[in-house]
């Protein structure tokens, strides 16, 4: 029996359960984003105050926006890492809950800059926490390439080069734009969401993925 038979046959947890628990806390704190919009009672409000309302929300509008799309990239690059291996052990299951740490916190630090991105202190931290998130998301990726998919040969070495240069540069992105944020607030929350819908266009890894289904749809083909 190969050792990566043996690795498969004695995981640690299956993929499936340790996929399902991360797309739970993805899902949840991706709702609980909405959950921290609140409006004031307005049934007696005039027409003014209804739309000074409405404008006092679009910080809080904006700041769910990005952190939406934060954790959709992170959850999408999260399926797509794990796509290749057929297991986990105790090291990457660990990183991994550090990571879901992270994503669970990004409501709470949305409502704080919702509620006071008046202050440049308060964007910063904000980008600050979206920066640590990408960087325990690399940790994960850099130990699952180093421990799996070149071991295995799953991708090619310069594609691995590309992702890896992909994959760091985000934390890279938003902890600039943080520091920027003592500077230009404004412009630092123009940038957070600028850089989250950037990472939404398919990335080097998606393009194999591609590639990995579609060979494997001939294999099987070509066996039946």
């Amino acid at each position: 029996m190969s050792q990566s038979a043996i690795n498969q046959r004695y995981a640690l947890m299956s993929l499936s359960r340790f996929e399902a628990f991360s797309d739970g806390v993805f899902a949840i704190a991706a709702t609980l984003l909405a959950l921290e919009i609140r409006v004031a009672d307005l049934s007696n409000a005039t027409s003014e105050q209804v739309w000074r309302e409405l404008l006092h929300l679009f910080p809080h509008i904006i700041s769910y926006i990005t952190s939406f799309i934060v954790i959709g990239v992170i959850w999408l690059n999260h399926h797509a890492l794990f796509h290749f291996i057929k297991r986990v052990d105790r090291v990457s299951l660990t990183i991994n809950l550090f990571l879901l740490m992270c994503i669970a916190y990004i409501p709470s630090s949305t409502a704080i800059v919702g509620k006071y991105s008046q202050f440049p202190v308060v964007v910063g931290f904000y980008g600050l926490s979206l920066a640590v998130t990408g960087l325990v998301y690399n940790v994960l990726w850099f130990y699952v390439l180093n421990r799996y998919i070149k071991s295995e040969n799953l991708i090619q070495r310069h594609l691995m080069r590309q992702a890896s240069i992909w994959s760091i540069s985000y934390p890279i992105c938003y902890f600039l734009s943080a520091l920027l944020a003592l500077v230009n607030s404004k412009l630092s929350l123009v940038l957070y969401a600028a850089i989250s819908l950037f990472y939404l266009l398919p990335g080097v890894i998606d393009q194999q993925l591609t590639r990995f289904d579609i060979e494997l749809a001939r294999e099987e083909a070509s066996k039946s």
